[in-house]
């Protein structure tokens, strides 16, 4: 039975939300580093005010993974699940409280590393808040995944809600983080791991300038498949774009906007692994060239049906064109400006 209700609920779980954990992890691990963690940590053991922030953030993942059970439970495909309440009791809370720890999972991995630090700073009483509130988080998950199941009217209790107009800009990062989350994870951990590994290699040998244009190369078209996936998106269900008064010059300044949040996270692992050899103004053209790149790849994809085969060798030309180009000493304010105006250039052209 707990194999089953693995597939149902921690698989499914994770994998609808890899997106959210992704951005979580680049923005907490990517731009601090261990030693400011446990500064933090510290910080928290020794401040109830501050402890009791960390308290407030894992209840709100808790109301995440309750909607997600309540949601599952009355999925057409899942009313086999009813079912699961002719199990005995002890048994079933028994399951629950299993399934509760291991939606948790990253709360409970945190909270062990606050428990590790609380012992050694004898913090005993932050040390025992924390333990009895995973308690009370597991217990009040299992309680309540219970009740949702011996009770499934949908009516019977409500989660609130918080509801907010999502601009523009925001359509497709949402879209793609909670419907297509595999996809986000392996273009971002490409991106992110690559850009942080050629950092961290260019001080172990005389290496220039070059070698980062290189990784930022790779980690540009390991995002050439995202301009497509914008033009479906909006073509599934955005059928109306097209007919709103807007110019030219409008449209691409909010697809500037939304192409900026998808590569934002890159910034904070530039400048977070800034070799000390290299100035952070350059790391700030490098991440703006990126951006245009992004946007030129946008313009030529938005709109259009291209072969897979075709637009591969396009990537495979684009990648063998532009490390010549790079080997061969263009500096990273040629690649800007050509980027930028290239963009502007290629959506001027396929909305004429």
């Amino acid at each position: 039975m707990l194999t089953v209700l693995n597939r149902v609920f921690i698989g499914p779980f994770y994998a609808k939300n890899a997106g959210t954990f992704l951005v979580i992890i680049l923005l907490a691990f990517g731009f601090l580093s261990a030693v400011e963690h446990k500064a933090l940590i510290t910080a928290a053991l020794g401040s109830p005010f501050f402890l009791a922030i960390v308290f407030v953030l894992w209840f709100l993942y808790l109301l995440k993974t309750i909607s997600f059970i309540w949601q599952e439970l009355t999925a057409p495909e899942h009313l086999f699940m009813q079912t699961f309440w002719l199990i005995p009791t002890p048994r079933r809370w028994a399951l629950w409280l299993t399934i509760q720890t291991g939606l948790l999972f990253p709360i409970i991995a945190y909270a062990g590393w606050m428990v590790q630090l609380g012992v050694h700073y004898q913090r005993w009483d932050s040390l025992s808040a924390i333990v009895l509130i995973i308690l009370i988080l597991i217990g009040t998950g299992a309680a309540l995944a219970d009740y949702r199941l011996r009770h499934p009217s949908p009516d019977s209790l409500r989660l609130p809600h918080l509801n907010f107009q999502l601009p523009y800009e925001l359509f497709f990062p949402t879209y793609w983080l909670r419907h297509e989350p595999l996809s986000l994870v392996l273009t971002k951990a490409f991106s992110g791991l690559l850009l942080a590994g050629v950092c961290r290699l260019y001080p172990t040998d005389d290496y220039d300038q070059r070698l980062l244009l290189i990784g930022l190369l790779l980690a540009v078209l390991g995002h050439s498949q995202v301009g497509g996936q914008v033009s479906a998106f909006e073509q599934k269900y955005l059928l109306f774009l097209q007919n709103l008064p807007l110019s030219w010059l409008q449209r691409f300044g909010r697809y500037v906007l939304t192409y900026g949040l998808i590569w934002l996270p890159e910034l904070l692992i530039l400048v977070r692994n800034c070799p000390t050899e290299i100035r952070l103004d350059y790391v700030i053209w490098l991440w703006l060239t990126g951006w245009g790149a992004l946007l030129l790849l946008h313009s030529l994809a938005y709109g259009r049906t291209i072969e897979p085969d075709r637009w591969l060798s396009g990537i495979l030309a684009t990648f063998i064109g532009g490390l010549l180009a790079i080997m061969f000493g263009v500096p990273v304010g040629v690649w800007l400006v050509l980027g930028w105006l290239g963009a502007v250039g290629a959506w001027y052209r396929s909305v004429r």
